[in-house]
Order: C-alpha cells, then sequence, then structure tokens
C-alpha cells in the first residue's frame, strides 16, 4: 500500500486513463462474477505489479490465493479484484478533461469507448496499412493473414478481444491525428507501459524490448503503433504467442519512453522494484544527447550556464551554478509530471537526484 502511494504520486502524465488501459491491454481482465456484474481482476506473484495496479485501480479485495515453494523461498501468489466503474470513472473523466479529449474522443463508459472504437476502427486499418512498410515479419508470422484478421475484429470487439486491441488502436489514431511530438510522445509511453511491465520483457544485455499477445493481428497492430511512432520492430511467432520484438537503438529509444512517462522506478525497497523498468533504465542510459550553453556570470559572481537533457523531440533544460564550494543543478515547474520527467532523464543520464514540492505564494513549485 505504500509502494502504491508512492507509485500514484510520481506518475510523470496525469491522466490515469493510458496506464489503466494498457495494464488492460496485458494482465487485468474484464471478467463476469457470480452475480454476473462485471469486474476487473488481476492474479500476480509480483508485489511491484501489485502496487502499479493498486495505484491506479485501487483494488477493493487483495488476497494471496497461493503460495508456491520456489528455490528462493515462499513466493505469495496474489489475487486482486474491483468493480469495472473504476475504469468507467476514468474514461468519464478522461473524454472530458484528459487524454480522451485530445483524442476527440465521447465517451462516458467503457461500452461507450467500445463503441466508439469500433465506429472508427476502418480509420485504424487505414493507418496499419500506411505502416506496414516499417513492420519488419519474422519466423511464422503471415502479415497479410494478420491484416484479415484485424480487419474482422470490428466484428468482435468484446472484452476480450477489446481490452488487447484499444490501447494501440488508440496510440495509432493519436500518432496519426496529432503527429509525433513530446506531447504525444508522453502518452504513447504510458500507454504502453504497462504492456511491457505486464506481458512484456526488457534486456539490456540484449538490448531488446518485446511485448507480446495471444493474437496475431493484436501483434501487427503493436507494430504498426510502434512505427507510427519511429520505432522499427519485428513481429514474429512464438509457441504460445505472437511476439513483437524491438532491438538495438530503437529498443533504446522505446526503453527510455518506457522509463520517461511509465510508473516511477521504487529504488527505496527492493521487494517493491520493478526489474523490466530496471532493465530499461539500464538500457536508455546509452547515448542520451546532453549539451551546455549559456555561460555567464550572475549578478552574485557564480558561473552559470544551461544544462539541457534531450531524447528525440523530449528536452529538458536546468539551471546550473559553480558556486564557491559546490555544484548546484536545478529545474524548477509548477507542473509536477514535467518535474518527474526532468529528474528522470537524469537518473538516465548517472545523476541521484529526486524531486521535492516547496509551496511559493499560493503556488506549489
Amino acid at each position: 500500500m505504500k509502494a502504491a502511494e508512492g507509485v500514484r504520486g510520481r506518475l510523470p502524465v496525469e491522466d490515469p486513463l493510458p496506464y489503466m488501459l494498457s495494464w488492460v491491454t496485458s494482465d487485468v481482465a474484464i471478467t463476469r462474477n457470480k452475480k454476473g456484474g462485471r469486474v476487473l481482476e488481476m492474479g500476480t506473484s509480483h508485489l511491484w505489479q501489485l502496487a502499479e495496479t493498486h495505484a491506479l485501480f485501487n483494488w477493493s479485495y487483495i488476497t494471496v490465493f497461493r503460495v508456491s515453494l520456489t528455490l528462493e523461498g515462499p513466493k505469495p501468489q496474489f489475487y486482486a479484484y474491483t468493480s469495472l466503474q473504476k475504469l468507467d470513472e476514468a474514461i468519464r473523466e478522461s473524454a472530458q478533461v484528459g487524454w480522451l479529449k485530445r483524442l476527440g474522443v465521447e465517451a462516458g463508459s467503457w461500452e461507450g469507448l467500445k463503441r466508439w472504437v469500433s465506429d472508427h476502427w476502418d480509420e485504424v486499418i487505414d493507418a496499419v496499412k500506411r505502416r506496414l512498410e516499417g513492420v519488419k515479419a519474422g519466423s511464422g508470422f503471415d502479415l497479410a493473414g494478420a491484416l484479415r484478421e484485424l480487419k474482422g475484429l470490428k466484428s468482435r470487439l468484446d472484452d476480450k478481444i477489446i481490452r488487447e486491441a484499444i490501447a494501440p488502436a488508440l496510440l495509432l489514431m493519436h500518432a496519426e491525428r496529432l503527429g509525433v511530438n513530446e506531447a504525444t510522445l508522453k502518452y504513447f509511453g504510458a500507454a504502453a507501459s504497462g504492456a511491457i511491465g505486464g506481458d512484456g520483457h526488457v534486456s539490456a544485455a540484449m538490448k531488446s524490448v518485446v511485448l507480446a499477445s495471444g493474437e496475431r493481428a493484436v501483434a501487427l497492430l503493436w507494430g504498426a503503433v510502434l512505427a507510427a511512432y519511429g520505432i522499427k520492430a519485428k513481429v514474429w511467432k512464438a509457441r504460445k504467442a505472437f511476439n513483437v520484438t524491438v532491438s538495438g537503438e530503437d529498443a533504446v529509444k522505446l526503453a527510455r519512453l518506457y522509463f520517461l512517462y511509465g510508473p516511477p522506478l521504487l529504488e527505496e525497497d527492493e521487494k517493491v522494484i520493478n526489474y523490466k523498468l530496471s532493465e530499461a533504465v539500464e538500457l536508455g542510459a546509452e547515448g542520451l544527447n546532453i549539451r551546455w550553453e549559456g555561460l555567464r556570470r550572475t549578478p552574485r559572481g557564480h558561473v552559470a550556464a544551461d544544462l539541457t537533457i534531450s531524447e528525440a523531440s523530449v528536452a529538458v533544460k536546468y539551471n546550473v551554478y559553480l558556486r564557491e564550494t559546490d555544484i548546484l543543478l536545478q529545474f524548477r515547474s509548477t507542473d509536477r509530471g514535467r518535474a518527474e520527467l526532468a529528474t528522470r532523464l537524469l537518473k538516465l543520464a548517472g545523476v541521484g537526484v529526486g524531486v521535492k514540492k516547496k509551496e511559493v505564494g499560493n503556488r506549489d513549485v
């Protein structure tokens, strides 16, 4: 619960819906309980997954339904659920003031969002077709067959299918309608974070990031999304799933966006550290663009300069002061998400840093 509070207070995108839909894409299922009501539920053995999802869904019930004995010791298997109304509320608020409003989505519930996506499915298909050149087909993957299946999903947009397709579909429309820039990249990073944190895999040693889906059409959809955001991917068939693999410099870029705009890395307690995010930090630290400019002397006689750290369309400028006994690096903003982003860029550059809130006048800085 303490870790969940830490996650909730440090999400760089204030609208929680991209994060929630991302987890719905992977490990959070939509099912019916014994009374016929629809619920959100998840099973996991990882405390960090439980903390991240509890920060978003505020689970109404959590239990340990079994304990597995492993070489590392007993491993509890957690089960959590809550009402679908939690997702409905997030959709309603996002359509009023958040991500969905930016996209022009009019929906007040999960059912309304499903209908809106179904009504715009042809737009999704057209966007996938335009991005096919950026998607490489690997072993056992039929691109033409996957595209036919994707077209057919319009008539199959039930809870099981749409929950896997809705986040990448919205991300693709976002890139097509609004372009790729810092504003759209942050929603991409947020909406991809649960897909990576749930069924995905990150390896700094192999320099790769992998997404997985049980649906060939959904794997193709993710491949098109990554291409739309300038990331090359290969789609291929694994034993029981279809994988979307990003390698090399493209994996570095995806890992950075996962770390910059995903959930925070909870380093204070090793029991709740997201090991996939830890790998992403190691991978994403390669080749950051760091530059100095504006060297000057302040009225107090200190030497000052501007430090800018950037990644693709994401850039943050810091003030740096050389004082008599130390060097001060500082970033101030009334935007909490921007301050969190500035902190994460510095961490990628190897600087130990944190965010503090200070009241200045009638504002929080």
